[in-house]
């Protein structure tokens, strides 16, 4: 059952109508009551009666009292029809005085209330973050003054919103340029380093350059290397690209996206094969690799890294756990935050571009954490079954 609310306009008017109706039609009444009382004492005039009674002794006199009495009931009916055309046509006017009356309100309380209608309109797109509104001043004064309140209080508000953005961008640049001049002067220093030692062992020990040569060189890769993936990292999360979802063997594209990871750290792997998601494979790929790196880096050479694909109702669940130092429960509500990271080395995009992907492929994502004894990240995919391929 529908339920409909009526407006406070609506109400008033309602109740207007209602009182002056119930007005006229007691005053209807009383004037239908006086006319009935009219026309008691009219009928209760007995005039052929009484002269009926009366003994005249000419044919005159009695000629006249039959032409007096005959005007008499003449007079008697037409008064009765004046009666009724009086009655009928007061209630015409009473109808003609209402309708216009009822017309009259509306127009007044419209014109009193549409300033507010428009105040109260003007206020929604305050409220929904538009504050360029102006409202033209109109109606009673005091309605007026409100207005000219309104109406600076938005401009107010649109000059704080315009600071407030600006401060805002000033903010992100401060942060920005602070991650990066911090970021980029971390592999610039051990860069700057060696060259300044090529270039004395050059000029005062040949034999000494040839021998450090190579590790230089080396060390001058590996801090380029480490530019290369800062900027790839930026890179990533500076894009937004909308997921292009197809199925594919979530089992068979961890394993082949963890391939090169398996020389060089412990993985061990419990994933239900021959299973099917729709996801956007590069996106995969990204949060595989992103959540499998913060595990990598969370963890000591010696511990030991669990991959697991499990199934769970309706739904497939990814796991990567790892045996690190855990994160504080203060800090896990923010690890999806961009630049939030507590790592001596880390931009803190890693994982804020990981939630970012999940929410484009509609995937939730759960982090549970303990200091000490590791991180686990579970990433819950819907299983497409056969009949869904579509």
């Amino acid at each position: 059952m529908l339920k409909y609310r009526l407006s406070m306009r609506s109400l008033i008017i309602g109740l207007f109508v209602v009182l002056y109706a119930g007005s006229l039609i007691v005053l209807n009444q009383f004037f239908t009551k006086m006319q009935r009382e009219e026309e008691r004492i009219i009928n209760n005039i007995t005039f052929n009666n009484d002269l009926n009674d009366i003994v005249f002794n000419t044919p005159e006199d009695q000629e006249l009292i039959g032409n007096l009495s005959k005007k008499l009931n003449q007079s008697m009916a037409g008064l009765k029809m004046l009666q009724n055309e009086t009655k009928i046509y007061s209630s015409l006017l009473l109808l003609t005085i209402m309708i216009l009356s009822i017309f009259v309100f509306i127009f007044i309380f419209y014109i009193i209330t549409k300033p507010i209608n428009d105040l109260q309109t003007a206020t929604n797109k305050i409220k929904k973050g538009d504050f360029n509104v102006y409202l033209p001043p109109k109606g009673m004064t005091e309605i007026k003054s409100l207005i000219y309140s309104f109406n600076d209080m938005s401009r107010e508000l649109e000059n704080i919103q315009q600071k407030l953005l600006i401060a805002q961008k000033e903010m992100i640049w401060k942060d920005l340029s602070r991650i990066l001049t911090h970021e980029i002067k971390n592999p610039l220093t051990p860069i700057q380093l060696t060259l300044q030692r090529l270039e004395e062992k050059y000029e005062n020990d040949p034999v000494k350059f040839n021998e450090i040569f190579h590790e230089s060189l080396d060390i001058i890769y590996q801090e380029v290397g480490n530019l290369q993936n800062l900027v790839q990292s930026f890179s990533a999360f500076a894009k937004d690209t909308p997921p292009n979802p197809t199925i594919f063997d979530p089992a068979k594209a961890i394993i082949d996206i963890l391939k090169p990871y398996q020389n060089d750290y412990q993985l061990e792997f419990d994933l239900l094969e021959n299973k099917r998601i729709k996801f956007d494979q590069t996106h995969f790929y990204q949060i595989l690799t992103n959540v499998s790196q913060n595990a990598i880096e969370s963890t000591n050479e010696s511990g030991r890294i669990w991959v697991s694909l499990k199934k769970s109702h309706s739904f497939l669940v990814l796991s990567i756990r790892d045996e690190g130092k855990g994160i504080d429960s203060k800090d896990l509500p923010r690890i999806f935050e961009p630049y939030f990271t507590n790592k001596a080395k880390g931009t803190g995009l890693g994982l804020a571009l990981v939630k970012r992907l999940c929410d484009a492929n509609h995937t939730n994502i759960r982090v549970k954490s303990a200091v000490g004894k590791g991180t686990e990240i579970e990433i819950i995919l819907e299983e497409i079954l056969e009949n869904n391929d579509n």
